[in-house]
């Protein structure tokens, strides 16, 4: 990793040049996450790339698919090109023209096919001699050296209340020590645009510290923002909004409007981040989070894990553990389940599609959902055929198909490739080819 922090550090350099010709003080800057993101958005655009990815987002479901992903998952593709979706991919219907289905392609540690519980670091790609999963390594190269956060990891029950425990997490920064996912979204939300933890307890304390905190930073740049960018600044601003309203109407225990939750008293009752109940609710929370956080170009790199390794919750609607369903030696059950978390991805790109980027297009249009598991065949453990996909709004992306691929890794190669490291292949023996045109 030696090359990626060489390179890092002289993009660091490079930005901060940048700023400072555009007469902006560091200290301005870091007071606020919106006001950097302006200027990393500026910084971004005037680096010379034809490159449409801009930003990737890694998704992990796991316990793979019933009976591998041939059987229910990877869509088959008609005599006429078009794909009909399995009984767990059929929330992706309305998005298939902006997939990639990936066929008989192993989750590998090493160049080994390997499923299992307990070792989900491997689907980032921590194994063998490299221990570092691919969000770190593009948090710590050129991707990440402009951005607020380097990479934002975001959790929907998936660790305890205190952080990710041994063996949990998707992320490392070597096999060893693992990466903490919040699968709290307003500790997410709070870290994002207020700088730090809560100090209220009302919602309208929230909003003054969230206005104050940035707008007093964006105030100071004002003269040096364009018509077009403080326009940008302020739908960023109103969306931050509509996300804090989104929370403080969190749903409680007993089902009823929960106008005010206590977030700052995690656990006590209200919207509880670690409840298989709320699960959807959870996962749309963060997705909003992850969202805001690439529109607003604090970050490029966002992972999303759902659930732990075990898959020890339950989701909404269901009486049995997600576990429990994989191993009830029936496949209804762990079809359905399965079909569920499948359609927390397609809520995701929803949310990608109708959120603007700097440019007012949709954020799909500049990022790359990549989803990936820890099994193939979950019910037996195995690892080959697993349900891995590729997703994009870009123009150039090749989606409406299903490709054959060999292993998992590949994918973590076409995400870096795509977002600015091109001619790297740090994974695998090579990232899928076909994908862009």
């Amino acid at each position: 990793m030696n090359d990626f922090k060489k390179m890092a550090d002289e993009n660091r350099r490079d930005f901060l040049k940048f700023v400072a010709k555009a007469g902006i003080s560091i200290p301005a800057l870091q007071a606020s996450t919106l006001a950097m993101g302006v200027m990393s958005s500026r910084f971004a655009e005037a680096q010379t790339s034809s490159n449409k990815i801009k930003r990737v987002i890694f998704v992990f479901i796991p316990g793979g698919t019933p009976g591998f992903a041939s059987y229910s998952f990877t869509p088959t593709v008609e005599s006429n090109g078009s794909l009909t979706m399995k009984a767990c991919s059929q929330s992706m219907d309305t998005h298939k023209q902006n997939c990639i289905f990936v066929h008989n392609a192993a989750i590998v540690s090493g160049n080994d096919p390997a499923g299992g519980h307990g070792l989900t670091f491997r689907v980032l790609g921590a194994f063998n001699g490299n221990g570092t999963t691919v969000d770190n390594v593009l948090a710590q190269s050129v991707v990440g050296a402009s951005s607020r956060f380097g990479s934002l990891r975001l959790g929907v029950i998936a660790n305890s209340a205190t952080g990710a425990t041994l063996d949990c997490s998707i992320s490392s920064v070597n096999i060893w020590t693992q990466s903490t996912y919040v699968s709290n979204p307003r500790t997410v939300f709070n870290s994002l645009f207020t700088g730090g933890a809560s100090t209220g307890t009302t919602a309208q304390q929230q909003q003054l510290k969230i206005y104050d905190v940035n707008l007093a930073a964006l105030t100071k740049i004002r003269n040096q923002l364009s018509t077009e960018e403080q326009l940008r600044v302020d739908e960023n601003i109103a969306a931050i909004q509509k996300l804090k309203n989104d929370l403080n109407n969190s749903t409680t225990t007993t089902g009823g409007a929960c106008t005010n939750p206590a977030w700052d008293n995690f656990g006590t009752g209200e919207a509880d981040p670690m409840l298989g109940a709320h699960f959807s609710q959870l996962f749309d929370q963060q997705a909003r989070n992850a969202a805001l956080a690439l529109a607003c170009n604090l970050t490029k790199v966002v992972s999303i894990q759902m659930g732990t390794d075990g898959g020890n919750f339950t989701a909404p609607g269901f009486s049995d553990t997600y576990h429990g369903s994989i191993h009830v030696g029936k496949d209804d059950p762990f079809i359905a389940q399965r079909a569920y978390l499948q359609g927390r991805v397609a809520s995701l790109i929803n949310i990608l599609k109708t959120t603007p980027d700097e440019t007012g297009a949709p954020l799909f249009n500049s990022t790359l959902v990549v989803q990936l598991s820890d099994m193939g065949n979950g019910q037996v453990h195995m690892g080959e055929d697993a349900p891995l996909l590729l997703a994009s709004g870009a123009s150039t992306f090749r989606g409406g198909r299903v490709v054959t691929g060999k292993t998992h890794t590949q994918l973590l190669d076409n995400a870096a490739q795509a977002i600015g490291l091109t001619g790297y292949t740090a994974y695998s023996a090579g990232a899928l080819s076909g994908v862009w045109s």
